[in-house]
């Protein structure tokens, strides 16, 4: 199936606002939505945005209906999750993706709703955004840093643009540089799509890992669960997002490194400490398209080598 991208987001093209996780207060939607009306895009909210079934924002079936009417809508130019938490693997078996390539729009989702990100892109050939959802727009004012490389990649040609990592750690890097195409994000809501047909590929693939509430052992199961599973087998690169706080507790390891290079085991570089997790500075990574780390630099940097819209 060849990638459908979808358009760059246009000027005055509405944002539709989507629950796919857990509930988010009026105050928050609003925060939400006040931050795209501010810069020139109307907001749909999709019914239902503020419904509340115990940790979840109302049924699976909503939802799931929700996003569709979004990617259905021809004024809608970007899909945002309102929250994170958890729920959004509910959806997955809920979307219709021929209705998403016919109808290929930006979506970006970070921490649970990235299981919809892989989904998209296993099931339907579009590309996707990894790097907010509508909860980095809950403070007053969004991170300038991570705002800017969003509104950059929503909006217009990134291929070879670079990032620095002068606090990456790299290991096992026995080539120069890696490239591949982007899949994965946050472990707990990637690895549900282990064993169905909605996980993507991984083999030759930069596969992202972040985590945010786990500790080194339960880590060490997830990870020694995608190493069973042969997620790892052929990747192209590991990249481990920072911040890993993870307690250590009574782990063998060291440090997250050492813990994270016993589990996976060999044949690829890895990557840890990338400003991609739940912090306030992110690195926007394209869902689908091809990146490149330059593993020998002083510093490492991160390269797009193609764009997620079509300009």
């Amino acid at each position: 199936m060849e990638t459908v991208k979808p358009p760059a987001l246009a000027p005055g093209a509405h944002v539709g606002v989507v629950a796919t996780s857990s509930p988010l207060t009026a105050e928050q939607l609003r925060r939400v939505t006040g931050h795209f009306e501010a810069r020139g895009h109307p907001v749909k909210v999709a019914p239902g945005v503020l419904d509340r079934l115990g940790f979840l924002a109302g049924t699976a079936e909503r939802r799931a209906a929700g996003v569709m009417a979004m990617f259905a809508d021809p004024d809608v130019g970007l899909v945002v999750p309102a929250n994170g938490g958890a729920g959004a693997e509910h959806l997955v078996d809920r979307l219709d993706y021929a209705t998403i390539r016919a109808n290929p729009k930006l979506f970006t989702g970070f921490s649970n709703p990235t299981s919809l990100n892989n989904a998209i892109w296993a099931a339907a050939r579009v590309p996707t955004v990894h790097g907010i959802s509508g909860f980095q727009f809950f403070p007053s004012t969004a991170e300038p840093w991570t705002e800017n490389a969003f509104w950059a990649m929503a909006t217009g040609p990134v291929t070879g643009h670079e990032v620095a990592g002068p606090h990456w750690r790299v290991h096992r890097a026995e080539r120069p540089r890696v490239s591949g195409h982007v899949v994965g994000g946050n472990l707990t809501a990637f690895r549900t799509l282990v064993g169905t047909r909605w996980m993507p590929p991984t083999a030759g693939s930069i596969l992202l890992i972040e985590a945010m509430t786990a500790t080194f052992e339960s880590i060490d199961t997830a990870l020694t669960h995608l190493r069973l599973a042969g997620v790892f087998r052929d990747i192209a690169a590991l990249v481990i997002a920072a911040p890993a706080d993870w307690p250590r507790e009574n782990a063998p390891d060291a440090d997250v490194d050492e813990l994270v290079l016993r589990c996976v085991g060999d044949g690829f570089p890895v990557v840890t400490n990338v400003e991609y997790g739940h912090q306030p500075r992110k690195i926007q990574f394209p869902i689908g398209c091809r990146v490149e780390f330059d593993l020998h630099g002083r510093p490492p940097v991160l390269r797009y080598l193609e764009d997620l819209v079509r300009v």
